[in-house]
């Protein structure tokens, strides 16, 4: 899995880190990064995806 999210750019282990390992909200990851809400749960969405593709190779 450590593998599979060094695979991902920056921005979308930085999303998935703070959503996933650290269990901020949704909001709470906007406010840290300035972005809105629904850029973060965009995000998290097309992170979520390219980590799915990786992990299937």
């Amino acid at each position: 899995m450590t593998a599979a999210m060094a695979a991902l750019p920056e921005a979308q282990r930085e999303i998935l880190r703070l959503r996933l390992v650290e269990g901020l909200a949704a909001d709470e990851v906007a406010e840290r990064l300035s972005m809105t809400v629904s850029a973060v749960r965009l995000a998290q969405h097309r992170a979520l995806q390219a980590l799915r593709a990786v992990l299937r190779g």
